[in-house]
Parts: structure tokens; sequence; C-alpha cells
């Protein structure tokens, strides 16, 4: 018999401010020729391991070491910085923005990877960079029109955001985009 598996990964949900929200509406406007599927503000977050298809044998012991193991952090409100693209230079994948801090989103990429292992899901080697996404570009009309506006845009994306939990999630992809259930969370100390 097959097992069932949930496509999953553990990341970090934040709150945005009105500032933010205002600066993304700007973004999207100057943008507004090209196709970007924006990502909704309710779900953004910033991923720390993207884990794949997960057993679901495999859900609950996650779940169960994640509260055991990881050292719970205070929540915090940390600082945007820059608006970047990732993917070749010809073809931007992502558009993104990043963080003024990284030890908080290091030190929990670190636990988060040492307990994966723990439940028998080895560590990858890819590089990793705190970013919230912003949309994933799915085909540009004027390349260099996109990049004169990342680069005019990059300083208005200076606003504080609050991370107050860390979230094992499953991921559903459909039609309009991905669809995100937790399956279970770790609320930070006040």
């Amino acid at each position: 018999m097959k097992s069932q598996n949930y496509r999953t990964f553990i990341g970090l949900p934040l709150r945005v401010d009105q500032v933010f929200l205002q600066t993304r509406h700007n973004l999207m406007a100057a943008l507004k020729e090209e196709r970007i599927s924006w990502t909704n503000p309710d779900q953004y977050h910033v991923t720390l391991r993207f884990i794949g298809d997960t057993e679901l044998s495999l859900i609950k012991k996650i779940g169960s070491a994640l509260h055991s193991e990881i050292a719970v952090p205070e929540r915090i409100r940390l600082e945007t910085c820059g608006l970047a693209s990732f993917g070749p230079r010809k073809r931007p994948r992502v558009i993104w923005v990043g963080f003024d801090e990284s030890s908080f989103f290091d030190l929990l990429k670190f636990e988060v990877d040492r307990v994966l292992e723990l439940c028998g899901i080895p560590s990858t080697e890819q590089a990793f960079k705190a970013h919230l996404t912003l949309g994933r570009v799915r085909s540009l009309q004027n390349l260099q029109s996109y990049y004169l506006t990342v680069e005019e845009m990059n300083q208005q994306f200076n606003s504080s955001v609050i991370f107050e939990k860390l979230v094992f999630f499953r991921s559903i992809l459909g039609p309009l985009g991905p669809e995100y259930q937790v399956l279970d969370e770790i609320k930070f100390r006040l």
C-alpha cells in the first residue's frame, strides 16, 4: 500500500503594517504590465526549511520534536530592508524583501535543521537567505523597466514586521496559488 504524503515546510508567519502594504501596492501598480503572481499578505512568511513530501506518520513526530527541542524565542519586531530578485539576471523568478537582522533567522534555521535530523530528515546544502516573497515572476515584457522599478523602490521597503510564532505548515498547491494549513505551531514568548 502506498503511503500518503503532505507537502510541508517550516516557517515564520509575520504581520506587516499599513506602510508596508501601501509600498507593496505602489510596487504592484508600477509593475502592473508584468505577469507576476503576488503573494497574499495573509500568507506572508519566512521559510526556514522546505521539507517537501512528508509521510503522514512523520507529521506528529516532527511537531512533537519542534515543541520539545526548539528554544522558544521572544516575540520580535524586525526591520525589512531592500527589494531584490532571485533567479538569473535575464529571467528573475522571485521578487522579495530582506531583513536587517540575520542572527534571529540563522539561529532558528539551525535549530529547525537539527530537529528535522532527529526525525530522520537530513539537512540540505542549500544556501539560506531569510526573505519575504512578495511575488513570483511569471514573465516580463520589459526586463530593463522591471530592474529600474526594483532599484527605484528598493529604499521604500523599510518597515517593521512582527514575528510571533514558528509554524509547521502543509502547502496545498492549487490553480489560484498555494493554500497553507497549520499542522503545528510554537508561539513565541511575550
